[in-house]
């Protein structure tokens, strides 16, 4: 990959998630977002990101320093303690699992890997949201079950049920097939059987991917726009971002449409952006909406680095 298509995947994600920001909780169909804009639920500033990329951050961060998985907790306990990794310096939206997670292993002192809730109730998406750049990272491990092993890990980090965990997988498998050159469609058509054989000596996660079933369906892009939910379960999220894929012609149509779901937009179109920019590697998200995003310098700064490591080990 180029260090270029890299950059293009991760500013498509903080594109996605400053435009869901000030609509994230409404009520589908009672607003129409096709802009950056101000105030709305958290009363931020036009091109503000949310908690979705300041969990992003510290991973791309930590992938590029070959960081431990308690260093990267650290980072994301100076996220939710001292406001950094923020577009300005206050921290906000953070979902009640991944802080429950950060306080586990920030006071309670728990190992970073057992810090994710492993309870039912704790499927939601806030370990979806943060793991693109693990994806990219991953591009060239032709290895399935290390791929999935070290997803596995960094979903644990905050999220430890099997269904959050088989949804990373789904996720990033789906991110592994486009960057390597395959149709969105066609990896819906081979990945339940792929992972079905993976999952084989995994009874409890194999357990759960029924649960994603639907968007394996043939004519799951076809979906009415009615029937797809938009919430911050796990199931949704990820059913929502890829049909907003599936039924888009380009990245920015893709977020559009995912923002205007209504409930967890900024999470869904992130991930909808991202999707579709794995698909569409040689194209950008608008240059407008990325030209507002709060915060640049920063942004600027970490991304470059994690996409300059990673485009220069694809040339060793």
């Amino acid at each position: 990959m180029h260090k270029r298509q890299i950059e293009n995947i991760l500013y498509a994600g903080v594109v996605g998630d400053a435009l869901g920001v000030p609509v994230e909780f409404s009520k589908r169909d009672s607003y129409y977002v096709d802009s950056m804009t101000a105030g709305g639920t958290w009363e931020q500033t036009k091109g503000s990101w949310s908690d979705d990329t300041s969990f992003t951050l510290p991973l791309m961060e930590s992938l590029t320093e070959n960081g431990s998985y308690d260093e990267l907790m650290q980072k994301f306990e100076n996220y939710m303690f001292h406001n950094e990794y923020t577009p300005d310096n206050l921290a906000f939206g953070i979902g009640s699992a991944c802080a429950k997670a950060v306080r586990n292993w920030s006071v309670n002192h728990y190992p970073a890997l057992e810090c994710g809730d492993p309870s039912v109730e704790a499927n939601g998406n806030g370990a979806l949201m943060r793991l693109a750049p693990l994806a990219i990272h991953l591009v060239d491990e032709s290895d399935l079950n290390k791929r999935l092993q070290l997803t596995y890990e960094y979903t644990c980090l905050t999220h430890r049920h099997p269904r959050a965990i088989v949804g990373s997988y789904i996720y990033l498998e789906i991110l592994h097939g486009l960057l390597n050159g395959r149709a969105l469609r066609a990896i819906l058509n081979y990945l339940p059987e792929q992972l079905n054989q993976a999952l084989r000596n995994r009874p409890d996660e194999l357990a759960e991917l029924p649960q994603y079933d639907e968007m394996f369906k043939n004519n799951f892009g076809m979906t009415l726009r009615k029937d797809i939910k938009s919430s911050g379960y796990v199931v949704d999220t990820l059913l929502a971002s890829t049909w907003s894929v599936l039924a888009s012609t380009s990245i920015d149509k893709a977020i559009i449409l995912a923002v205007n779901l209504g409930d967890d937009t900024d999470t869904i179109a992130s991930i909808a952006a991202t999707i579709s920019s794995c698909e569409n590697l040689n194209y950008h998200v608008s240059d407008e909406w990325k030209s507002q995003l709060r915060n640049p310098e920063l942004l600027s700064k970490i991304i470059d680095r994690f996409a300059e490591k990673e485009a220069s080990r694809a040339l060793v």
